[in-house]
């Protein structure tokens, strides 16, 4: 990362904006897989909650169900 000149009278000790820490690649890698890692815990608990009646119902039950609709709708 290239930063702009600043003259040493006008830097704070601690860097203040352009300050990069030396590990800073190993951080953002921690944080981002972190990041990654809690995603996916939340897409597995969304998935445990979905309902896929396809799974629960047989497709005799279906048709059944659309007969008896389109009886309905006549």
């Amino acid at each position: 990362m290239v930063h702009q000149f600043i003259p040493k009278w006008v830097r704070p000790p601690t860097g203040g904006w352009y300050h990069t820490p030396k590990n800073h690649t190993v951080n953002a890698a921690i944080a981002f897989s972190a990041y990654g890692v809690i995603m996916y815990y939340l897409y597995l608990k969304g998935e445990e909650n979905t309902y896929d009646p396809q799974k629960v119902y047989s497709m005799e039950h279906v048709k059944r169900w659309e007969n008896a609709v389109a009886k309905q709708v006549k």
